[in-house]
């Protein structure tokens, strides 16, 4: 039977934490019992934090690309569409794709997520994916292991939506352990859809949540590119 715990009392992140501990802390502090092979789903907003990929937007001058696709969709700012086009690892708008109010980015990695990864806080920032999750959760992973003795993976998760449907839910972007595919079925995606009904949004206050008794592969050379085309 496959259970998803969601791990409360992380607590206020920081840049240059270590979630590793942080998580280790909760799991204690829960009473949660660590199991071979649980599969720690984290997300991206925290990591991001740690790794100091918040954006002050005082400091982003939109070009004339982001100013046009500003002009289409009048409700996304700027400077943020201007985020966006950078995150793609282009100098020009190529990589986004515009269609009525959504906009979404091809990565360097080839993922493809809406508005780039980029997720505005407030007024004043925005915050960035992590620059390379699999090395994220490949860091988170290892310390967990060592904490729990026993090997454990780490899906690092982002809230992503689709141009046709409202809403959103969780996507992976980064994996170390599970292998994000099982046969024709994007095990990893599925995997953080799962936690997503227990972390919820930003505003939940559930950063993390451990899905347990799944059944997969464990490779430690996975990784999230794996799952693309």
């Amino acid at each position: 039977m496959v259970e998803v715990i969601g791990l409360k009392d992380i607590g206020q992140v920081r840049v240059e934490d270590n979630i590793g501990r942080l998580i280790v802390k909760a799991v204690h502090e829960n009473q949660i019992i660590v199991k071979q092979h649980d599969v720690f789903c984290v997300a991206s907003k925290i990591v991001s934090i740690t790794e100091n990929r918040e954006v002050m937007l005082k400091n982003v001058a939109p070009l004339i690309d982001a100013q046009k696709i500003h002009q289409r969709i009048p409700r996304k700012d700027a400077r943020l569409i201007q985020l966006m086009i950078n995150e793609t690892g282009d100098t020009t708008a190529e990589r986004l794709t515009v269609t009525n109010n959504f906009i979404g980015g091809q990565m360097p990695n080839g993922l493809f997520l809406t508005s780039a990864g980029v997720d505005k806080i407030d007024d004043e920032k925005a915050i960035l994916l992590p620059e390379f999750p699999d090395t994220s959760a490949r860091k988170i992973a290892l310390t967990l292991t060592t904490a729990f003795g026993v090997p454990v993976s780490v899906v690092i998760t982002d809230s992503d939506g689709r141009p046709d449907k409202k809403g959103a839910t969780q996507v992976a972007i980064g994996v170390y352990g599970l292998t994000p595919m099982r046969s024709t079925e994007t095990l990893c995606d599925m995997v953080a859809a799962a936690a997503g009904l227990e972390m919820g949004q930003r505003d939940a206050g559930v950063p993390v949540a451990i899905v347990s008794g799944l059944k997969y592969q464990f490779d430690t050379n996975a990784k999230i590119t794996d799952a693309l085309n």
